[in-house]
């Protein structure tokens, strides 16, 4: 018993008394601490997790490449085109920003060749991610802003689905 009350004295902090009876004392209201805590940041998680979820976007759309048909999508949707085994493209819009998610093959100039294509498109890139996936693809994250040209997202996954495709 000595030792316990010893090991729990060590995890108790700001403790002035070694007696048996401040000890637990103590470590009762440490205890109720930081449940009190727990609670506060359970709540706070609570709070953001639910501003986060609150984004809505109004419609979604999936294209794959076995797809006849391609209608264009309304603003603030997502879509992905799987144009060749080697390449995925998902799309989504908000507004008059896109965010593009590509995964391609791992290949020289592939990132300036997609850069250029989206400006060449219509759009001006904001910010560009690129991470080794494997040892042989590449995971590419780009923000862009709409601007003068852009005409569908259908477009611009079918053209740039075309251009990884070709790029060799």
């Amino acid at each position: 018993m000595q030792q316990q009350s010893v090991a729990l004295a060590t995890m108790v902090p700001d403790l002035t008394k070694t007696d048996k009876i401040s000890i637990l004392g103590s470590t009762i209201q440490y205890v109720k601490q930081l449940e009190e805590k727990v609670k506060t940041l359970e709540e706070q998680n609570a709070r953001r997790t639910s501003s986060e979820s609150s984004t809505v976007f109004e419609g979604k759309g999936h294209i794959s490449s076995t797809d006849k048909q391609h209608t264009s999508c309304p603003s603030g949707s997502a879509e992905s085109v799987g144009g060749d085994s080697n390449s995925s493209v998902e799309v989504t819009i908000h507004e008059n920003t896109v965010l593009l998610k590509i995964c391609c093959e791992r290949r020289s100039g592939v990132l300036v060749m997609i850069i250029s294509k989206l400006e060449s498109l219509g759009l001006s890139i904001m910010n560009t991610s690129v991470l080794p996936f494997t040892n042989t693809y590449f995971s590419i994250s780009i923000t862009a802003k709409i601007g003068e040209g852009f005409s569908t997202t259908v477009e611009l996954m079918n053209n740039l689905n075309m251009a990884l495709r070709d790029f060799s």
